[in-house]
């Protein structure tokens, strides 16, 4: 699966040309629930340019994930801009966007469906950007949690079969996007950093609110999101029953925390020794990292081994958002 912005990074007419229109790129979601629509309401309430689009599922509303109740405290000019981000007009018709819209007119398309339909999804958009002739689009996704293989019920993570698949992550309380004084951190994560680069800048001018960072990873920041669905359930049932023991909560917590990052760390290890993962172009310190290359050895009978890449522990919102859910708010 090729999956970046430049396909051909010696063609300088079409790099520059690029770059000079970044702040003009658009960033689509398609499958608007709670988390594409609380970033649409954020970008709409602060941000100036329309750089967002949304396309709901088929025979689902735009606004759909919020409840009654909710919508009923929204500012009705802000949920205006919203929908005016999933739809056109044609002859007088207002229509909602769909995936083949969001090829032809975005930069980057984050398919935002849950691990039910995410396989599906993204196979039909490989195949619509192909007939499109649109393969510059990169294609991203938010899913953090196991999918299962039809064929032979074994599960597995969708970055396992695509290693190039774009992942966007970051952390937020519910209600937090939607809240005028609150901010908002999160990495763009993609194996190549000049891709990582390029999609961290296209969405961070969403909305002066969110700051999002260039991740070179995608399949740890992926399972490091799913084993935090499990370590969270642990992490509530922690909170409630050591409630009256305030000092057990942070070494319970740090101990899930490592589990996380020790078998993501494993997990990439493996992974960028199958599919060679390299960067040509871009030095990880040039993104923000501290270091180039963060790995552990175990040594065994007077042996190193290597045991786990460590490299994407820097990803600051993506520790965050492990910490975040599995801490109660005070």
């Amino acid at each position: 699966m090729k999956n970046n912005f430049i396909e051909n990074i010696n063609d300088e007419k079409y790099f520059y040309s690029l770059i000079e229109d970044l702040e003009n790129s658009k960033v689509g979601f398609y499958s608007v629930g709670l988390y594409p629509a609380s970033l649409a309401y954020n970008c709409a309430m602060h941000g100036k340019s329309n750089n967002i689009l949304l396309a709901p599922r088929e025979d689902r509303d735009l606004l759909g994930a919020f409840s009654n109740d909710v919508l009923s405290d929204m500012d009705n000019e802000i949920i205006e801009k919203i929908k005016r981000m999933g739809h056109y007009s044609s002859e007088g018709i207002r229509k909602s966007f769909d995936l083949k819209d969001l090829l032809l007119e975005c930069e980057m398309v984050i398919l935002a469906s849950n691990s039910n339909h995410i396989q599906d999804d993204l196979k039909h958009a490989l195949k619509l950007r192909k007939t499109l002739k649109r393969e510059n689009v990169v294609l991203g996704c938010l899913v953090g949690s196991f999918c299962i293989d039809n064929k032979n019920k074994t599960p597995f993570i969708l970055c396992n079969k695509y290693p190039n698949l774009a992942f966007f992550t970051g952390f937020h309380r519910h209600g937090a996007l939607r809240n005028p004084n609150d901010s908002f951190t999160a990495n763009f994560c993609h194996p190549d950093a000049l891709t990582a680069l390029l999609g961290a800048r296209i969405l961070n001018q969403l909305s002066p609110k969110i700051q999002v960072s260039p991740g070179v990873h995608n399949i740890e920041c992926q399972y490091i999101k799913s084993i935090k669905n499990i370590s969270s359930i642990f992490a509530g049932f922690v909170n409630n029953f050591h409630s009256d023991k305030p000092g057990m909560l942070p070494t319970i917590n740090t101990i899930l925390l490592t589990q996380c990052l020790d078998q993501a760390a494993s997990v990439s290890l493996q992974v960028r020794k199958e599919n060679k993962l390299d960067n040509k172009y871009l030095s990880l310190k040039e993104l923000g990292y501290g270091e180039e290359i963060i790995r552990a050895k175990e040594k065994i009978n007077e042996k190193f081994f290597e045991k786990g890449d460590y490299t994407f522990s820097q990803l600051n919102a993506v520790k965050a958002d492990v910490l975040g859910s599995m801490t109660l708010p005070t």
